[in-house]
């Protein structure tokens, strides 16, 4: 049961992914864009940076590499934004890189445990992103008709 999940989950979310960045590419503005954009190669670079051999059961220094780069790109998104947004998408970044850190202090850490704790945070990462993009084009459209 465990395998199955371990092959449908990265597939789910890249469908997921997939469907973010169309929606986010369509209707968002600028700094949503980047936004996406940043994760979408964030999420990439990770399937390729990490492990060839049991994954999560070890130190990923590959992808808290990609992470950091990741939480980079965010700071940078988030100086520039005017939007609240960013600062929780970095936040959230943040603790992905933070739970790297704890994983390289405390080896011993459950393999399972360093994994799920790696990953969820993309997930609320995209729920933000898709619920600000919806946000925006709710008050730009309150904005316009209001001005007419």
């Amino acid at each position: 049961m465990l395998t199955v999940a371990l092959i449908f989950v990265p597939v789910i979310f890249l469908c997921i992914l997939a469907a973010t960045l169309i929606y986010v590419g369509v209707r968002g503005e600028s700094a949503e864009r980047w936004c996406i954009i940043a994760i979408t190669i964030g999420s990439l670079a990770t399937g390729i940076a990490a492990n060839r051999g049991p994954v999560w059961y070890s130190a990923e220094t590959g992808i808290f590499m990609v992470d950091v780069a990741t939480l980079i790109a965010f700071i940078v998104i988030m100086a520039r934004s005017t939007r609240f947004w960013p600062l929780w998408i970095t936040a959230l970044q943040i603790i992905a890189v933070m739970t790297h850190l704890a994983r390289f202090l405390k080896p011993q850490t459950v393999p399972m445990a360093y994994a799920v704790a790696e990953q969820l945070w993309v997930y609320i990462m995209i729920v933000i992103l898709i619920v600000s993009v919806r946000q925006q084009r709710s008050q730009n459209a309150f904005a316009k008709s209001v001005g007419s």
